[in-house]
């Protein structure tokens, strides 16, 4: 084996971390077990092993003491305190309620999407999310068995491969280990529900050396209770806010009227939607059919805010395994991975109806059935008073109606991650090798248990049927149970994607040189790809309320290989230069990239970085092939006919896209002005042009409402200007260009015999620019803000999240002798968030103030082989504030994308090695 040298002693020692890069050092495969020798390691953003974490590259590093402080359970949780993670462009836990994202979760360094954020598991890639395809479930990676976490936060294509755009997050597994060491963990809330729960159990077998093995599993289970709205009512128990009109997110209630106006068939009866007629029961009997009456629009309205999960209930099991051969002679034979399942269960709001629901489902064509619930004047409850005085009077009516008597909605998703490794390494004549075989695998599979209808079925069985009552909540005992049986329970989709990968790289000296070894790498892999996404048959017909549209099946695979290398050239001694090259090629498109970087430290306490890069990403399966459906908005307001609903969307894959082209640059100083400080400044600036994106439905509208031609094709209208279709398909939408720093402080500001050991962390990014240049010209800036100065939507954060201006993590630490006690504050800028949505709406956007909140933990370590750990999250009780949003979250009145609902936390936890 290689030996491994003693790194840096001052700050490096003093605060477990900060080296001249920045970050803490990364100890490669050390761990528990591992003594600290001499040994090159390898470090993420470089492929040539080094003596130390010193490279032209800024790496964070999140150690497993760091992680066991924070309080943790899920591997997202650890990423929202990383200030250069965003939520924008990828999926959350929380946006889970209500959207279809199957329990993914994602990171999305700087912003720029999950799609372009590279998560690694020890350097080697996962497969993407099954029924996503562009990006890693972060929360398949089993967070027990993670030793420390390294974040390049310099693109690194020339290294790493297409989609390492913005950045690399590389999780390090425990290796090496020997003995039994059991974990327990409760976490508790002061609000009530988001109960957590988790064990793990390590056992670790064998001496490299002496036994020439060594054998580590690991297994760990955890489960996190759902929150609800209900249970969080100052913030989040009303869809609209009565006091100001802020925001409004009502739902549709039963009984609302429309006209009927049928068309010659079926397949076109929503060219005519009707015009609205309003609801008998408003002002003063809302409650009689579950709704309430809403004044923003004056009118019934059914709040769904109390019945929303804010997080859903989940459950995880994972296992790990690290085998370790010592075949002599500096060989080494390895097999390792893990084996992740997750079930998410959602509870929601029963499903509602109206005629803009039906209009995604192609089976009323299909089954001649007309997509209605038609209410008759023959009807006992049809509103013969109500309808006096309009054209409407005596004449058959459409209605709205919430299905209380199908139940609430509940669905469940299953997904499976496997990740599998087994190789050779070691050292050939001076030079390291590895080869290896790499196999993934993610599979989901989403089932509905109650509350999902059929909505041919509901139409025709409510359809002028008399004994169907629009205006109340729950219907007759005989009724309701035909109802009931309407619902659809069962399988809606099944998804796996594959990866299979042979892959080789071998590093070493080169030649010397007079101010150092000329250090050299090269590698190459070869990869198959596959994806199977098979719909219901329900489902591929849009039938199934809730689910927005149809969705069809799509199976299809590619090949792609790659080739790279990497020069480590010392120029002088204090000067360093490193070049990558990596060339990437698929079925339809090859690119070589380079990237060069520079290291220079003309003193001990003063390092300079520089570096520059080019990069590369192929779209993803999903994004060039998922079939064209028919799906529903999040609901707005349409400027042409004042209605507020969620609109008809037209979705899904562009075979012709091209790939996105990145540039990437950034410059840096690190200081260690005396041993107690580190200061790290890096500047970054990436642009990606081609985005491959999508529009905003309702940015799409607004643009064709002002008579803009890029966007007047892609909204239909009937005679009456309803909106029958938005064509929001996926498209290469210009470029977007963003640019900051990143803040790293580390200072050890007390170490005393007496008083003990005080040290204050600090990270934190600025993001001075965050541009999107849209296909038509129209530059939208989109720091600190959702919509523009006229209240039009940023399409970058139309999706969710935010990208604010400064956001850092700072903690306080103390520790003395076997006592620990650490206080960490959270702290983001306020923003520009959407414009009120009350009756006469202004058109100056909201401002949202900025927001921190401060956690506590401590710790005991007196009891030999036990660590305890007790802690409050958001110790001080803070609310959110209030956001009025782009109408994207199932939750109103309140951003889950950066607001955890848990609010105040209770957690405990206790860890014991037995031997």
């Amino acid at each position: 084996m290689f030996k491994r040298t003693k790194v840096h002693a001052g700050v490096l020692a003093a605060l477990g971390g900060a080296s001249l890069v920045g970050a803490m050092p990364a100890f490669a495969q050390q761990t528990d077990a591992t003594p600290q020798a001499e040994q090159r390691v390898e470090i993420t953003g470089s492929l040539i092993k080094r003596i130390d974490a010193e490279t032209s590259l800024p790496v964070q590093v999140i150690a497993r003491d760091q992680i066991e402080k924070l309080g943790v359970t899920t591997v997202e949780e650890l990423l929202t305190t990383l200030t250069v993670n965003s939520a924008v462009g990828a999926n959350t836990t929380a946006e889970g309620s209500g959207a279809s994202t199957y329990g993914e979760s994602n990171a999305s360094l700087r912003g720029l999407g999950a799609n372009k954020t590279l998560v690694l598991v020890n350097g080697r890639r996962l497969a993407n999310y099954a029924t996503d395809g562009t990006a890693v479930d972060i929360n398949s990676i089993p967070l027990a068995s993670v030793e420390r976490v390294e974040i390049l936060k310099d693109g690194a294509s020339g290294v790493y491969g297409s989609d390492a755009v913005a950045g690399v997050i590389n999780f390090i597994l425990r290796k090496n280990f020997k003995g039994l060491e059991v974990t327990g963990y409760a976490g508790g809330t002061k609000d009530g529900g988001g109960g957590a729960f988790k064990g793990a159990l390590t056992y670790g077998k064998g001496d490299f050396d002496s036994d020439r093995y060594n054998l580590l599993l690991s297994l760990d289970w955890a489960k996190d209770q759902a929150i609800y709205g209900s249970q969080r009512a100052s913030y989040a128990g009303s869809a609209w806010d009565n006091v100001n009109g802020m925001f409004d997110e009502s739902a549709t209630p039963s009984g609302a009227l429309r006209t009927f106006n049928p068309a010659p068939s079926p397949s076109n009866a929503l060219l005519n939607q009707g015009s609205g007629l309003g609801n008998p029961l408003s002002p003063n009997n809302c409650t009689q059919n579950g709704s309430s009456y809403d004044p923003n629009i004056g009118t019934c309205r059914f709040n769904a805010s109390p019945y929303v999960p804010l997080l859903p209930q989940v459950e995880r099991q994972n296992v790990a395994g690290d085998l370790r051969v010592n075949l002599g002679n500096d060989q080494e034979l390895y097999i390792e991975g893990f084996y992740s399942h997750t079930k998410t269960t959602v509870s929601e709001q029963p499903s509602p109806y109206s005629v803009s629901f039906f209009a995604t489902d192609q089976a009323f064509a299909t089954k001649n059935i007309y997509p209605a619930i038609i209410l008759s004047p023959s009807s006992p409850y049809y509103p013969t008073a109500y309808l006096a005085d309009t054209a409407a009077a005596g004449k058959p009516v459409t209605v709205s109606y919430r299905a209380f008597d199908g139940g609430g909605r509940v669905h469940v998703d299953d997904s499976d991650q496997v990740h599998f490794v087994t190789g050779l390494q070691g050292s050939l004549k001076g030079n390291d090798y590895d080869l290896s075989y790499v196999h993934n695998s993610s599979k989901v599979s989403e089932s509905t248990l109650q509350g999902y209808q059929s909505m041919t079925a509901l139409a025709s069985l409510l359809s002028n049927n008399n004994q169907f009552n629009p205006f109340v909540q729950y219907q007759t005992p005989a009724l309701a149970a035909q109802i009931y049986g309407t619902n659809y329970a069962g399988n809606m989709i099944t998804s796996t994607l594959t990866t299979d990968a042979v892959e080789g790289k071998i590093s070493g000296v080169l030649v010397k040189l007079p101010a150092g070894d000329l250090n050299y790498a090269l590698g190459g892999a070869l990869r198959d790809e596959n994806m199977n996404f098979q719909p219901s048959s329900a489902f591929q017909i849009g039938d199934i309320s809730g689910y927005g549209g149809q969705a069809l099946p799509l199976q299809t695979s590619r090949h792609s290989s790659s080739i790279y290398g990497e020069l480590e050239a010392p120029i002088i001694k204090s000067l360093e230069a490193d070049l990558s090259v990596r060339r990437d090629q698929y079925p339809n498109a090859t690119s070589t990239n380079p990237k060069l970087s520079l290291r220079f430290q003309p003193l001990k306490q003063v390092l300079l970085r520089a570096s520059a890069g080019s990069g590369f990403r192929e779209p993803s399966l999903p994004e060039l092939y998922n079939p064209q459906t028919i799906g529903t908005s999040a609901t707005f307001t349409d400027p042409v006919t004042g209605v507020k609903n969620q609109f008809t969307v037209l979705s899904g894959g562009n075979p012709n896209l091209q790939p996105e082209k990145s540039n990437q640059s950034s410059f840096g100083v690190v200081l260690e002005p005396i041993n107690a400080v580190s200061l790290g400044i890096d500047y970054f600036n990436i642009k990606v042009k081609n985005l491959v994106t999508t529009l905003d439905p309702q940015f799409i509208v607004d643009q064709a409402a002002a008579g803009n031609p890029a966007y007047t094709g892609l909204v239909t209208r009937d005679p009456l200007q309803n909106i029958t279709q938005i064509v929001a398909t996926n498209l290469n939408a210009g470029s977007v260009e963003t640019s900051g720093v990143d803040i790293d402080l580390k200072w050890r500001a007390l170490k005393s015999e007496s008083l003990g050991a005080f040290d204050v962390l600090l990270n934190g990014t600025y993001t001075s620019k965050f541009t999107e240049t849209l296909p038509d010209g129209t530059v939208q800036p989109s720091v600190g803000a959702t919509v523009d100065a006229n209240g039009n939507p940023l399409n970058a954060v139309a999706a969710g999240g935010i990208i604010f201006r400064w956001r850092h993590d700072l903690a306080l630490n103390w520790s003395k002798g076997d006592y620990e006690l650490g206080l960490t504050q959270h702290f983001q800028t306020g923003y520009d968030d959407n414009i009120p949505d009350g009756d006469n709406p202004s058109t100056v956007p909201a401002h949202v103030g900025a927001f921190s909140t401060w956690d506590i933990q401590g710790a005991y370590k007196g009891v030999k082989n036990l660590v305890v750990r007790a802690g409050i999250k958001n110790m001080f009780d803070r609310k959110p504030p209030l956001a009025v949003t782009l109408g994207q979250y199932f939750q109103a009145g309140y951003d889950p994308t950066y607001y955890d609902p848990h609010g105040m936390a209770f957690y405990a936890s206790a860890t014991y090695k037995f031997w």
